[in-house]
């Protein structure tokens, strides 16, 4: 028993080989899933986000630097961005699942609508630049994270006029976004629009009014660009995550739907009315909401399989008990086939949950396998009821992990609960077993 005790150790820690395999083929298919998101995303709109508008005023300012000695002045054309006093951002976001071969994207169309007012003591909050404004040569500039998704013609009413359509661009003004697998965030001044501004409303104040259409994937968020910011969201899609520096004050969720509400007071932006710089501020301090798939079942198939030498150990040792308590030899063999019958298990889930989802798949999967094991061993052993023992502790066990991956808050405290239930059980049945005795397994 001491020697067979061994080998079993020994074929389970070989079965790790096909694990990784299986890990590896997981790891893949979530990767085409990605790409075939991306693919969505492209033809469709990408995640979007929402910073501004900004008034953007440039300054004449006189720099001197250092030349081969020499001091050299320079007129260099600097900038400041006026935030507005107010703003209040509504989007109504009408969502469905578009699907490229076996996979799907959440995807949304926006209407979106975003009112507030620049004050009219813009000229004093100015003076404390150095330089000459060129109010001339105002713009007012809204930074979109894919103007790609842009489905109508985007302008601004200002002091309730007509519209006045945005051109492409930001000019000088650029938006930090992260780009390339790196993770570094660089400069973009294309992911935007901007519009001239007449000198008189700088002078004076205005309010405006910008209504547009946007298509997007995943996620939407928007900066608290305004003094005082309101932000009013809702949409069609059951499975919100709110995330970002801000979360709502106001959410509902319903089995079809959710709204929820946020308010930004001046304070707790952290950040001054004018900042200057090229570079949008905020682009950190975002108010998000992800369009949360309800499986993310690749992510739960690499979960179960961090579980899987244990759940092997599990199924080894309550065969290695039935072999104890007097029945016919389990040869090595047969735990290497039973071994391999697991595993196939995770690549049965894998490819019927593809298809199914999650639930349907690991129903589906775990009866499969169960009925196989129990069938093989029980004939193996020559007892039905031993096949029957073993496929009860295999229904047990697949039932107890779907809770323990259902459930991540406690999926630790449960695997280390089960674990030790586990080895307590083995100690109890096999406590009188002499492990150096050849007779206390029968011979065939």
């Amino acid at each position: 028993p001491g020697v067979k005790f061994i080998m079993i150790g020994v074929i389970s820690v070989a079965l790790l080989v096909p694990l990784l395999l299986v890990w590896g083929l997981t790891e893949e298919r979530a990767q085409r899933a990605a790409d075939v998101s991306r693919r969505i995303a492209n033809g469709w709109g990408g995640d979007q986000a929402i910073n501004g508008p900004y008034l953007a005023i440039p300054f004449d300012v006189q720099r001197s630097r250092e030349v081969d000695g020499r001091t050299v002045v320079e007129q260099v054309t600097e900038w400041a961005l006026v935030m507005p006093e107010t703003l209040d951002v509504t989007a109504d976001l009408k969502t469905e699942e578009r699907k490229l071969s076996i996979y799907t994207l959440p995807v949304y169309n926006g209407a979106l609508t975003l009112k507030g007012r620049f004050a009219a003591n813009i000229l004093q909050d100015l003076a404390q630049f150095s330089g000459t404004p060129q109010l001339d040569r105002a713009i007012l500039v809204l930074n979109i994270n894919d103007i790609t998704g842009i489905r109508s013609d985007a302008g601004v009413k200002i002091d309730n006029g007509a519209v006045r359509p945005f051109d492409p661009g930001m000019r000088q003004i650029s938006a930090m976004t992260v780009a390339g697998v790196d993770g570094y965030a660089t400069p973009q001044s294309s992911v935007g629009v901007h519009r001239a501004i007449e000198r008189p409303l700088i002078e004076n104040g205005f309010a405006f009014e910008i209504a547009l259409s946007l298509n997007g994937s995943r996620s939407f968020a928007v900066a608290p660009a305004g003094q005082t910011t309101t932000f009013s969201a809702k949409a069609n899609w059951p499975h919100p995550g709110f995330e970002g520096l801000f979360l709502p004050e106001e959410k509902t969720v319903t089995a079809s739907d959710f709204s929820a509400k946020w308010t930004i007071p001046y304070l707790a932006r952290g950040i001054d009315r004018v900042a200057a710089g090229s570079t949008l501020p905020l682009s950190g301090s975002m108010m998000s909401i992800n369009l949360v798939e309800p499986v993310q079942f690749y992510q739960v198939i690499s979960r179960t399989l961090k579980y899987s030498i244990g759940f092997i150990s599990l199924v080894f040792l309550a065969v290695f008990v039935v072999e104890l308590k007097g029945g016919r030899m389990v040869h090595w063999i047969q735990y290497v086939l039973t071994g391999l019958a697991l595993i196939v298990f995770y690549v049965l889930l894998l490819a019927l949950a593809e298809h199914t989802g999650f639930t349907i798949a690991y129903v589906a999967a775990s009866l499969a396998t169960t009925l196989l094991i129990a069938a093989y061993l029980g004939s193996a052993t020559g007892s039905r009821r031993n096949g029957l023992s073993l496929g009860a502790v295999l229904l047990s066990a697949y039932g107890v992990m779907y809770l323990v991956l259902r459930e991540d808050e406690y999926a630790l405290l449960a695997g280390a609960l089960i674990s030790f239930v586990t080895i307590a059980a083995t100690m109890y049945a096999t406590r009188r077993v002499e492990w150096s005795a050849p007779q206390a397994i029968p011979a065939r």
